[in-house]
């Protein structure tokens, strides 16, 4: 979909969602001394409820932790998550009720709404922000102002994944892709290609799943059919733990590799230890299991105030991908209070002037290095590749970049 449509989409979308209000769009965007508000677009319940689970509970613990040590600065920072059950109509009635709030920044959960909300961010002059997801165009910060994906796309997961492969295994030899049929999924596996290629390997073909496939066994044997020396696949929950069993069994001594939503406790416990020893996948986060500062930082709050630690924790990836997000939002608001002062006035436009001026962020340990720039809102094209050993994931490959991709945008 073109820039142009989008928008247009987008804020017909918008008016409807805010009542027709003909002066939608400016709304109150907080003031001086105020808590600082952020919107979360949760999706706790539908299609990806439990990434909207684990992202909504890390962001919640994070800022519940911050607060209670004095906010940022002396700012508390409010969290408001509204619930969307990833739809596109309820995510923009949920924007129009973070505007109300005055929220300065949304943290978006998956590409459908990231896509929807793109337009009317910048209508509003509200960032969004989406690691780990979203159209790749809009790491061009100039075509998109108000939109910051903050971390590696699908495409960046795919290349740096090949990197990996070709550094380990060499470049004589052939990878294939299993495709999520939505365009994350075909996003994922060009990136597969067009890295293969650029390295002097071999890409074996793509295979692709139906968006709401409940059999994949057609594509299980079409991705043995490739004869590739590894497959790597971009399928989401259910079907990732078919297409894993289906492979173990077909295939068993067939390398496969997943992007970042298929490296859960889901795919460990739906496919069975034995069949997921020796997958492998990648992380745009540090794996909260590896006990990063911010999970330390996290667990002696728990214990000082007497809280069990979030059970929710355990997911893994998951959390830890929230935790991405919440250190990216406080670094993001610490850099605002930076610009205007601690008692200063935020705003969207201050927000976006702040997450712009992020350079080198690490995240407690929990991301790797982010840079960001008005011409470029990508964060990092880096990730980090895990491998199950003895039923965990053991990382084996720390901040891996792949060749640049072929249709992105030149943010140079």
């Amino acid at each position: 979909m073109t820039k142009g449509v989008s928008l247009a989409l987008g804020l017909a979308l918008f008016a409807t969602a805010c009542g027709g209000d003909d002066g939608g769009g400016e709304g109150r965007e907080g003031s001086s001394g105020e808590d600082i508000v952020i919107g979360v677009a949760g999706a706790r319940v539908g299609a990806i409820a439990n990434v909207g689970e684990g992202v909504g509970e890390a962001v919640n613990d994070w800022f519940e932790m911050v607060n209670a040590n004095g906010g940022i600065n002396g700012r508390k920072v409010k969290i408001e998550e509204i619930e969307t059950k990833y739809e596109v109509p309820p995510a923009l009635e949920a924007f129009a009720r973070f505007q109300q709030s005055g929220a300065v920044m949304v943290a978006v959960e998956g590409t459908a709404l990231s896509d929807a909300l793109t337009p009317v961010s910048e209508q509003s002059k509200i960032p969004i922000i989406f690691p780990g997801q979203g159209n790749l165009d809009t790491v061009d910060g100039e075509a998109f102002p108000y939109a910051f994906p903050a971390g590696p796309l699908y495409a960046h997961q795919a290349t740096a994944t090949v990197q990996q492969q070709v550094d380990e295994l060499g470049s004589d030899i052939s990878i294939g892709c299993v495709a999520w049929e939505p365009p994350p999924g075909r996003e994922y596996c060009e990136g597969v290609k067009n890295a293969t290629e650029s390295l002097g390997a071999e890409f074996a073909g793509e295979v692709v799943i139906p968006a709401a496939a409940a059999d994949v066994d057609a594509q299980v044997r079409g991705a043995v059919a490739l004869d590739a020396d590894v497959v790597l696949h971009a399928a989401i929950f259910g079907q990732a733990v078919l297409l894993l069993k289906g492979l173990c069994d077909q295939a068993p001594d067939l390398p496969v590799g997943a992007w970042h939503w298929a490296i859960t406790q889901n795919e460990i416990n739906g496919a069975g230890a034995e069949c997921m020893e020796g997958k492998f996948g990648a992380s745009m986060s540090t794996l909260p299991s590896d006990e990063p500062e911010a999970v330390q930082m996290l667990r002696d709050y728990w214990e000082e105030s007497g809280s069990d630690p979030n059970p929710v924790l355990e997911e893994n990836s998951l959390y830890g991908n929230g935790l991405y997000i919440a250190t990216v939002i406080e670094e993001g608001i610490r850099q605002a209070l930076e610009i205007v002062g601690d008692d200063g006035e935020v705003t969207g436009e201050v927000m976006k002037q702040a997450l712009e001026s992020i350079d080198g962020y690490e995240g407690y340990g929990v991301t790797c290095p982010i840079t960001m720039s008005e011409k470029d809102h990508s964060g990092n094209r880096a990730v980090n590749i895990y491998e199950i050993r003895d039923g965990s994931w053991d990382r084996v490959g720390d901040c891996i970049t792949g060749p640049p991709v072929t249709n992105e945008p030149d943010v140079s």
